[in-house]
């Protein structure tokens, strides 16, 4: 049975960046929430509305298993709502838990990204909005054909300063056919035009609202509106400020120099590889909370570890430490294999940078057998990432969510 509450859950378990984005897009909006992982949704009930921010949508079921999916499933049809955000959403589909019947287009634009005009549809989400631009990450494309789904917004046109895999969508108009010839994908943003990228349906006395605009992009105004028209059309409850993050004790030197030292030797260590794939020409940044990388390498990941890596420094540097005993063993652990995973990275990337001169190379296509073997060592087989990085990018995560959630106690 679900509770009276006007409070709200962020599910973290496999967001990694696009977690900390909807994190701080919460806060700057005084949504009040809670921070859970997917052991906890066994106490769903407790909340009115379960936010699932981007990430794999396939590594998310993973993780919440088949239990995790029937809370999920429980807690909207007793009046529950659902917010996916583009992963999030992803795993609300027919592919996923199956809450909507709904599927991801197959042959579709899959390297866009960026700003982008939309066309809303009539919603109490889109008050005080007019002409916004919102942001798209590397979406999944839904293909909506069951009448009880309302389309909420859809895809109008790219914006200055979008790409498609890694071309400046605004410096190759008219040429798509060629690049798309050369590439073997879809690239032309323009057949995105008018496919659905926000949908609200019902699951028994609840809602469910997906989204493939990623509301919660840094610096984005428009986003934000929408976040602060949500809390007003879910009644959502203010957030509490006051825990200041303050503790004279927890802060003195002599408890957090050592742990401070720690975390910033491991700042320094990806900050130094990420200037290594700049100068290399590998990724450069696009914004401050993004980068661009070429086609045929994993730059994603990286940018990740990087992002991930500065939060935790951040968080460490300027609040209080619940947990300071276990992150600083396992600090110290990470730093070690941080260490060897970005040497080892290092010298894939120098690789792949010569293949790049020779051949047409993806993330999983590579005619160089010491290229693949480190691939496979590193990441895995797969798109959505194992291997080493898998290993190293929980034991981060799991570092950061104790972090963050020790800031909404």
């Amino acid at each position: 049975m679900r509770e009276n509450t006007n409070l709200a859950a962020l599910l973290w378990d496999e967001s990694y960046l696009w977690g900390i984005w909807l994190y701080d897009a919460l806060l700057k909006t005084d949504i009040s929430f809670k921070l859970i992982q997917s052991k906890d949704l066994k106490n769903i009930h407790k909340y009115k509305v379960l936010f699932v921010p981007g990430g794999w949508a396939k590594n998310k079921f993973q993780r919440i298993g088949t239990n995790g999916a029937d809370l999920i499933k429980k807690f909207i049809k007793d009046g529950g709502i659902y917010f996916g955000i583009c992963g999030g959403a992803g795993l609300a589909t027919i592919e996923g838990i199956g809450i909507v019947n709904i599927k991801r287009k197959k042959d579709r634009v899959p390297g866009f990204s960026g700003p982008v005009k939309v066309a809303f549809y009539d919603h109490s989400l889109w008050i005080n909005i007019k002409n916004p631009e919102f942001y798209l990450w590397w979406p999944s494309e839904f293909l909506v054909n069951d009448k009880n789904i309302k389309v909420l917004a859809s895809f109008n046109d790219y914006c200055d300063g979008a790409f498609s895999s890694d071309i400046p969508a605004s410096d190759f108009e008219g040429h798509w056919n060629e690049l798309e010839s050369i590439y073997g994908i879809n690239l032309n943003p323009k057949k995105m035009k008018d496919a659905p990228i926000m949908i609200e349906t019902e699951y028994g006395r609840g809602k469910v609202f997906l989204s493939l605009i990623h509301f919660d992009t840094p610096l984005n105004s428009d986003g934000l509106k929408v976040f602060k028209n949500i809390k007003s059309l879910f009644e959502l409850s203010d957030f509490s400020h006051s825990n200041t993050f303050v503790d004279s004790i927890n802060n003195k030197p002599g408890n957090t120099e050592s742990l401070f030292h720690l975390i910033q030797h491991i700042s320094e260590q990806i900050k130094t590889f990420i200037l290594f794939g700049e100068r290399n020409f590998l990724w450069f940044k696009r914004y401050p909370f993004m980068y661009q990388w070429r086609r045929g390498i994993r730059g994603f990941e990286y940018i990740n570890l990087h992002y991930m890596i500065d939060r935790i420094f951040t968080e460490i540097k300027e609040h209080p430490l619940n947990y300071r005993e276990f992150i600083n063993s396992a600090l110290t652990q990470i730093s070690s294999e941080l260490k060897s995973f970005l040497s080892e990275s290092r010298e894939l990337l120098i690789r792949e940078r010569i293949a790049l001169q020779k051949e047409k190379i993806t993330y999983n296509l590579c005619n160089d057998y010491e290229i693949n073997l480190l691939r496979d060592k590193l990441f895995g087989k797969t798109k959505s990432y194992g291997g080493r990085y898998k290993e190293l990018i929980e034991k981060i995560d799991e570092i950061l969510f104790l972090l963050l959630k020790s800031k909404l106690e």
